[in-house]
């Protein structure tokens, strides 16, 4: 029997009840008793080796205390325990009425207040925020079914209500990008914004995973109503990965709150978030938005105007299958072109065959555009769909006035009067075809995705001079809104979309000058930091076939400098098999060149990427293949670096003695005071210090270790030429010296910084090993659960990239964990896991390890 049944609900009403206003959630009671918000959380679901609901008999008395009420209440029902609150609330006069501090839902589309037929849905949404054990609740469903209005008007009741003891309401909607869009790096700008409002100090500080657990502490903090609206642009579309949010921040925040929270997170989406899958024991639930019944879809049409007889009504319903988007451009339509009468549906044009349930949308907005040919509104509703987010009134205008007029664009705006400018936009707002509404004085204009997805679909096929003459004039507009020097996304956000607009306008080449001038500052991507998907949406713009074909407009030498970029970028973010398609063409293409050094300066991130993704056998082919490359490049210091990749990757094979002499030579020329040759590649020291400590020679590694530090701290030419990610790994394999040395002070200060320094760097490839090495700091310790909890991330972040090589040394570490726990079974079962994973027979270093452990069981 549990001895304090529902503890986490009942945690959760203790602080949304606010019966101590100090104390609002796990953190804050954490820090009142003096422990983690971990072990509060504990305490409710329990772990592997403790019970669930149970406060230990140690803090019992205290958490009592700190709440002014009966120790015995928590032994109670929960429908006993809120009794017993509501009754002390009512009878002390606490105040759970009072409206939240702060609420911010200007930037959620702007939709209808009045639904029809969502009953069922607003009822599980009210349940959902009553319900301290769901964190999330995610509502699927196709583009125009109504997601975004089904949350307006949840929101507008909870707002008559205060919220219903919500502290903090925030929104943020992903849905302006529409799916035409390669925007991906919005989900950099909304941590930030996001830190922003929730009272971060530096918001544009710290790496995109530290801001994301400082953002989801920040949530936590308090009882908050999180939206996050239209977030299939961060998904992987339908596939292997169908789901998965990309951006590796927004995926932390999202998996942070569907753990643990203290209020609650509603996503909208066309595709489930399959990061939560793990959380499908009721902390996540689901809502799958159905098409409108028929009673529902008669009243939408008619309170829009329409009239008719009822079998006229009936027929246009089942003609549009209760898609709400649908029927209300049919309303709209109806209403402005034949006066409402609902059997005039049926002079429409055909419909298109259904696809996804936007057939009907696109096939009404063709008729819109017929009715308004040669109109203002139909110049204004294109000049809106050339922008992929809302847009200002003002901003429309001035770019109407400027250069020589488009034709049927801006030559029908740029003459009007503010009597006329309110018409058109009062007209294309009856129609539903737009949204209005204010922020900050200024009138701004939207679109629904499906809308803008079918304007750029028909300006592309049919007015490709309008499609690029209208995106020239905001890739120019944009570069003037830029600053001069943007120091974090949000200002560097206008660059991005300017590249992406000067493509879309045909000028590619002057869309790469602004990129590698601006973003890039003359740098190549493998040395640089940032946002890695916003850089990834600024290259995708660039390639006819994505990855492996730029655009023919651009000179020769940028196409392969973008390939370049690409190969880089695809390694940064761990999309392993496209990196190595585009790495390949680079390298065949600067071999053909006789370009020996730039042919290198690609295979060698790609031999490492090859490595981590547990294909050691392709990556010592590609060593062995550019052996000609490295000879013609007549530099003793590039031989060397090639020497010891070589050498690595038979010391993974367990072929040490070949490696011994290999790395010997390599040494030979790298610790001289001055280079033999020129210098232009990073010297990888991490691969020599990881072979001495892996064969026995613990204190020759740390000399050596501790000479490549040295070499930072001189600024010596070995270290010339650096990356984070090389810091980290020079780092790591120290942390991992001391460990074996006993020094564990040391070892706990090193893997904690490498483990920061892969996160700095985005490195999602490479963070598994970071991830390992640090478990075996707290295995060794006896830190099981955090040695857990690293190497659950490492094994969650290894398939999310393909990087076998981390999941297979998580695997063997988890093995050791439980053999160390006396858990026989569960460490036979993940050294088993360890041996089934495919091609990872090749990489022989842990043989011992394994077989003391085969032999151990």
């Amino acid at each position: 029997m549990e001895k304090h049944p529902q503890l986490s609900r009942k945690l959760y009403l203790l602080y949304s009840l606010r019966i101590n206003p100090s104390i609002k959630s796990h953190a804050d009671l954490a820090k009142a008793l003096g422990c983690s918000r971990q072990t509060v959380s504990k305490w409710g679901r329990g772990t592997e080796t403790t019970a669930g609901n149970c406060i230990p008999h140690s803090q019992l008395d205290k958490v009592t205390a700190i709440f002014n009420i009966v120790a015995y209440w928590f032994t109670l029902s929960f429908e006993d325990f809120e009794s017993k609150l509501r009754e002390k609330v009512e009878t002390e006069g606490l105040d759970e009425t009072r409206r939240p501090e702060k609420i911010s839902l200007s930037l959620l589309p702007i939709t209808t207040s009045k639904i029809y037929g969502r009953k069922t849905e607003l009822d599980q949404l009210d349940d959902a925020w009553q319900d301290d054990n769901v964190n999330v609740l995610q509502m699927i469903a196709f583009g125009g079914v109504g997601k975004s209005s089904l949350i307006n008007s949840w929101l507008s009741r909870l707002d008559q209500e205060n919220y219903r003891g919500a502290n903090q309401v925030y929104a943020w909607s992903f849905y302006w990008q529409g799916s035409s869009a390669d925007i991906k790096s919005s989900g950099d700008y909304f941590i930030e914004h996001a830190l922003d409002w929730f009272g971060d100090q530096k918001p544009s500080e710290g790496t995109p995973w530290a801001k994301a657990t400082r953002l989801a502490d920040l949530i936590k903090s308090s009882r908050t109503l999180l939206i996050l609206d239209g977030l299939e642009p961060m998904q992987y579309p339908p596939g292997p990965k169908a789901g998965q949010v990309e951006n590796p921040a927004v995926a932390l925040l999202i998996r942070e709150l569907a753990s643990d929270n203290n209020g609650l997170c509603v996503i909208t989406s066309r595709l489930g978030v399959s990061d939560m899958n793990a959380f499908d024991d009721g902390r996540v639930e689901s809502i799958h938005l159905r098409p409108l019944s028929t009673s529902a879809s008669i009243k939408l049409l008619k309170s829009m105007g329409t009239h008719g007889s009822d079998d006229d009504h009936l027929q246009a319903v089942k003609e549009y299958s209760g898609h709400p988007l649908s029927l209300s451009l049919l309303g709209g339509y109806l209403s402005v072109v034949h006066q409402g009468e609902i059997k005039d549906y049926k002079k429409i044009k055909s419909l298109l065959d259904e696809q996804s349930m936007g057939a009907h949308a696109r096939n009404l907005m063709r008729n819109y555009l017929d009715w308004f040919e040669g109109k203002p509104e139909c110049a204004l509703l294109l000049m809106i769909g050339l922008f992929d987010r809302a847009v200002r009134l003002e901003d429309i205008k001035f770019l109407a006035t400027q250069k020589t007029a488009i034709e049927h664009l801006t030559s029908e705006l740029c003459d009007l009067g503010f009597a006329q400018w309110s018409y058109a936009v009062d007209k294309l707002s009856e129609a539903n075809l737009i949204s209005v509404y204010q922020k900050n004085d200024q009138t701004v204009l939207d679109c629904h995705p499906l809308v803008r997805d079918y304007l750029a679909d028909y300006l592309v096929s049919e007015r490709k001079n309008m499609w690029a003459e209208g995106h020239e004039l905001i890739f120019e507009y944009l570069q003037e809104q830029a600053v001069s020097n943007p120091s974090n996304m949000a200002e560097l956000e206008p660059l991005f979309r300017a590249v992406i607009h000067g493509t879309q306008a045909g000028l590619y080449e002057e869309a790469f000058q602004l990129y590698f001038e601006k973003i890039k500052k003359r740098q190549f991507s493998m040395s640089t930091e940032g946002s890695h998907h916003a850089d990834q949406a600024c290259i995708r713009a660039f390639f006819k076939q994505e990855w492996t074909e730029p655009v023919k407009e651009l000179h020769e030498s940028a196409r392969f400098y973008l390939l370049s970029c690409a190969s880089a970028n695809l390694i940064y973010l761990g999309k392993i098999h496209d990196a190595i398609a585009s790495s390949s063409i680079s390298i065949a293409w600067f071999l053909e060149n006789e370009m020996w050094v730039e042919a290198i300066n690609t295979a060698a991130p790609l031999a490492s990427m090859l490595i981590a993704a547990g294909k050691l056998s392709e990556a010592m082919t590609l060593i062995d293949d550019m052996e000609d490359c490295v000879s013609n490049t007549n530099n003793s210091v590039i031989g060397a670096i090639s020497s010891s990749f070589k050498a690595y990757t038979l010391h993974l094979t367990g072929q040490d003695e070949k490696a011994k002499t290999l790395f010997e030579q390599a040494e030979s020329i790298l610790i001289q005071s001055k280079p033999d040759s020129p210098v232009s590649f990073p010297t990888v020291s991490s691969y020599y210090c990881k072979y001495l400590l892996d064969t026995g020679s613990c204190q020759e590694a740390l000399q050596r270790s501790l000479k490549t530090f040295a070499w930072r701290k001189e600024k010596s030419w070995q270290v010339a030429v650096d990356t984070t990610s090389l810091l980290a790994s020079d780092i790591q394999v120290l942390g991992l010296i001391f460990l074996e040395l006993g020094d564990h002070v040391n070892a706990k200060i090193y893997l904690n910084k490498q483990v920061d320094l892969f996160k700095a760097a985005d490195e999602l490839l490479y963070l598994p090993t970071g991830l390992n090495a640090r478990a075996k700091l707290h295995i060794k310790v006896n830190d099981f659960q955090a040695a857990i909890s690293d190497l659950e991330e490492a094994l969650q972040v290894s398939r999310r990239t393909g990087a076998k090589f981390g999941e297979w040394e998580a695997y063997i570490n988890l093995a050791q964990l439980y053999y160390e726990r006396q858990d026989f079974t569960l460490s036979e079962t993940y050294l088993q896991k360890a041996k089934d994973i495919p091609d990872m027979g090749l990489y022989r270093f842990r043989d011992a390890e394994i077989s003391n452990l085969e032999n151990m069981h």
